[in-house]
């Protein structure tokens, strides 16, 4: 009886060392490009405002001026910190041989914030709140010289005054579309840092995607 006991528990040990050495538990690190970023809003803003507003939103624009296209920023040299922004915890099953190779970041393959503006870029939905944030900029725009809306800490429009109602569903449309610009910069610093752009993965970039944004926006006020 106890020579078929440890027949059987023989099998039971071999499967429990087998799946303790083809899970193994990492740490992924994901840095936040910030000057990047700012660039990366800077040349969407030049390139989705600016000249969608010259295109058809301003009236006084005749309609043989020639579009003119924005400067490309150099490239930032800057020195990404020690530290992480945020870390992820994950059980990854290797299934062939084990590899905890994590270098193959984004900032190691060319202009970051050119890569970050490339995959905003092909999200729809942000390109949309870019075109229609072009087309109220006329009601917006006196809002902020009035001083009856200021820009906020976390990107978003903050009321200062009274508004009309007109004034007020600008205002509301406005906040709805900046709340999808930061969150597909947020998917997108996710995927240049090789991590799958879940829900959880994008919550934990979204508040300095947020940030980076307001600090962007106030630059040009």
């Amino acid at each position: 009886m106890e020579r078929i006991a440890k027949y059987m528990l023989k099998p039971f040990v071999l499967f429990i060392c087998f799946y303790l050495v083809s899970c193994a538990t990492i740490t992924v690190n994901v840095y936040f490009p910030a000057e990047e970023v700012r660039d990366a809003y800077s040349s969407l803003e030049e390139e989705f405002l600016e000249q969608d507003a010259d295109d058809g939103s301003n009236s006084e624009q005749t309609p043989d001026t020639q579009t003119v296209q924005p400067t490309p920023k150099p490239q930032s040299r800057n020195i990404y910190p020690d530290e992480p922004v945020i870390s992820e915890k994950k059980v990854v099953v290797i299934k062939r041989k084990i590899s905890l190779d994590f270098s193959n970041y984004a900032w190691a393959q060319g202009n970051i914030s050119q890569q970050i503006a490339k995959k905003i870029r092909g999200m729809p939905e942000v390109i949309s709140a870019y075109k229609s944030r072009a087309k109220r900029q006329d009601v917006i725009d006196p809002l902020l010289s009035q001083k009856k809306v200021v820009e906020g800490t976390q990107g978003l429009l903050v009321k200062k005054g009274s508004l009309t109602a007109a004034e007020t569903k600008a205002f509301n449309a406005e906040n709805a579309d900046r709340k999808t610009i930061i969150q597909g910069m947020a998917r997108a610093i996710v995927e240049i840092n090789n991590l799958d752009p879940t829900p959880e993965n994008i919550d934990k970039v979204r508040p300095e995607a947020a940030r980076q944004f307001a600090n962007f926006r106030r630059s040009e006020g």
